[in-house]
């Protein structure tokens, strides 16, 4: 994708983890994210504009910088996906361990097959930008864990998984 002058190349990123565990939200899992997603962030091969963790799901808001996405991607999906397997073979709770290996690892290919229904969505101008972080913000009020999405947790405005974001600057509010 390219972009213009008005608006930088940026995608909106959704990827599940398989079977719908109770999982990313878990101090221990979300560091794995928020460590891998802030590794990007500092060395500048993207930047996050927006982020949020439900229990099962990562969306994000993201600009290449000086990474292409595919590669990002790549080796973010890779990486976490190996970093999270390796957490619940030594997860001390047993529905995890259990869910992990009856499920994700029994073929001993849970690396491959932990992540699922991973979208690219290109955003082409600010109201799509805006649609996407809506879509973000409204995902925990439908799944029921809040009542107003200023209450849930990890979103990155109220940030408990402590990934690094740089908030957009769109053109038409920096001309008075």
């Amino acid at each position: 994708m390219s972009s213009t002058p008005q608006f930088p190349e940026t995608w909106f990123i959704s990827m599940a983890v398989m079977g719908r565990p109770n999982l990313l939200t878990r101090p221990r899992y979300s560091a794995i994210i928020a460590r891998h997603l802030n590794a990007g962030h500092e060395e500048q091969q993207i930047i996050i504009r927006s982020h949020l963790l439900l229990p099962d799901q990562v969306m994000l808001l993201i600009q290449p910088f000086k990474m292409p996405l595919t590669l990002w991607m790549q080796d973010f999906i890779k990486d976490t996906a190996v970093d999270l397997c390796e957490s619940l073979k030594a997860d001390q709770q047993d529905e995890r361990k259990e869910w992990f290996e009856c499920f994700v690892n029994r073929n001993n290919n849970g690396y491959d097959v932990l992540w699922r229904n991973i979208e690219y969505l290109p955003v082409r101008s600010r109201e799509e930008y805006e649609s996407f972080e809506a879509r973000m913000l409204t995902a925990p009020v439908k799944a029921g864990f809040v009542s107003n999405p200023d209450y849930y947790p990890y979103t990155w405005f109220n940030n408990r998984a402590g990934v690094m974001y740089t908030p957009p600057v769109f053109e038409e509010d920096q001309q008075d």
